[in-house]
């Protein structure tokens, strides 16, 4: 499956006469790992009668924003199946083409790659629902993902028979169980995502993209369910954007596996290093196995892969936290709670000044916050300060309730000591860990270690 790169024209006479080139080379690399979709810089389209693709659109400035508007098109009906208007930092004129490049591209790759699946082309008009999924699934804001769910339904009323839809299907109730407070109304998403994949694989039994998303959508605690679905993905047909890498990387972070995840997460890196989640998930999981100074670079890729400069700021208050970073965590402009930014700084001044009334504040300072501001990084430093206990009821809260970090939060360095905590081996139980340790025999990391956790000798 190729598309063609039909250009962008410039709109707008201040900007560089370079730029278009610029975009059509960002895009090519984008597309330059081996994979089904790939891209031509042919002058036309290829002779014939099957549908030809193109990528084109237009760059202008709009006051103090550089508005992009980018179009996918069939060029032997002259239908449009994709468009979108992107509005970029009009000082950032020299981003824009990078910003095209996964903007676009992420989503025209999802749905060239899902057509390919299909053993003819599909109609315009199903190409086009498809698209709006592949829109929406592709969101990096992904509360708003949700918005999949709908087109895809569309295009399984069409094509009943394209298995690749119904794991969209799949993919747009999961979002939609990421994106609701209702617990009940996320059960019923995840069951109906579950109903779609099964769906998707009596359909096509290699479609991996099914079996993964069907692994997000099982039991939270399911790690054995949730292992088999992500190695059949492995084992079936390769996906271009490398998520079954990536969603297996996490999944073994969560289960204490770090050095094995490290390698998954890296090769979903390697395969598509223009998604934000991709760097920030492979971040996310090198401060984990203690190595910061590695993820500075990941954090880096991800903050220049935001869509836009609040996001950017987000991961960068991210970035602060998990470098231990107290210059850039005092930035006011990042946003982070104004009670959670003060704590977090007088605790990383108190351990650094080894003055133990100062700690002993920090850790009542910390402990002060409200619940919904103790995010990850407040257990870490209620260990490093010496408070254990305190850190691993914190920490077991956040494991248990929130999705993400879950369970990967206790693995992280600096909770080493919560492990010995008296209570730890009832809160692995409870997030289903100690199951997945007896039944898959296998071992968290840290039990590899000399002098390893209590809990280790339950396994």
């Amino acid at each position: 499956m190729t598309v063609r790169l039909a250009g962008f024209q410039l709109l707008s006479a201040e900007l560089p006469a370079r730029l278009r080139d610029t975009v059509d080379a960002e895009i090519n690399a984008a597309f330059s790992v081996a994979g089904v979709v790939g891209v031509s810089t042919a002058p036309a389209p290829p002779p014939g009668t099957a549908p030809a693709y193109a990528l084109g659109g237009t760059i202008q400035r709009d006051g103090a924003t550089i508005r992009v508007i980018s179009r996918l098109v069939n060029e032997r009906s002259g239908t449009t199946l994709w468009s979108h208007t992107f509005d970029y930092d009009g000082n950032e004129v020299s981003r824009i083409p990078r910003h095209i490049a996964v903007d676009a591209g992420n989503v025209v790759r999802c749905g060239l790659f899902g057509a390919s699946t299909y053993d003819k082309p599909l109609p315009d008009a199903v190409l086009r629902d498809y698209m709006q999924f592949c829109e929406g699934h592709w969101n990096p804001n992904l509360q708003d993902g949700r918005k999949a769910l709908v087109p895809a339904q569309r295009v399984v009323a069409a094509v009943p028979d394209f298995s690749w839809d119904w794991a969209a299907v799949a993919g747009g109730y999961w979002k939609v169980s990421r994106s609701t407070d209702d617990r009940r109304i996320a059960e019923a998403a995840r069951a109906s995502g579950r109903e779609a994949a099964d769906r998707a694989v009596a359909i096509d039994p290699r479609n991996s993209e099914a079996l993964y998303i069907k692994s997000m959508v099982v039991d939270r605690h399911d790690w054995i369910g949730r292992e088999a679905l992500l190695k059949r993905a492995l084992a079936a047909r390769r996906l271009d954007c490398g998520c079954e890498y990536h969603q297996y990387g996490w999944m073994l972070v969560n289960v204490g596996r770090t050095a094995e995840a490290l390698e998954e997460l890296h090769r979903a890196n390697d395969m598509l290093a223009l998604y934000v989640h991709t760097p920030l998930t492979l971040a996310d999981a090198l401060v984990t196995a203690g190595k910061p100074g590695e993820a500075i670079a990941f954090y880096d890729a991800a903050i220049d892969l935001a869509p836009d400069a609040a996001f950017a700021k987000r991961l960068t208050s991210y970035k602060a936290m998990d470098s231990r970073d107290t210059a850039l965590l005092a930035d006011p402009a990042l946003p982070l709670p104004t009670q959670l930014r003060a704590a977090l700084l007088e605790g990383e001044r108190a351990l650094a000044s080894a003055d133990p009334a100062a700690r002993a504040h920090a850790v009542q300072t910390l402990l002060a916050l409200e619940e919904r501001q103790q995010w990850e990084a407040v257990p870490k430093l209620l260990a490093d300060l010496g408070a254990n206990h305190e850190a691993f009821l914190v920490a077991s809260r956040i494991a248990t309730t929130r999705e993400y970090p879950g369970p990967s939060l206790f693995w992280d360095r600096s909770l080493r000591s919560t492990l010995s905590d008296p209570g730890f081996p009832a809160v692995a139980r409870q997030l289903g860990l100690l199951d997945y340790w007896k039944t898959g025999r296998t071992r968290p990391d840290v039990c590899n270690e000399k002098q390893a956790p209590p809990f280790c000798s339950m396994i």
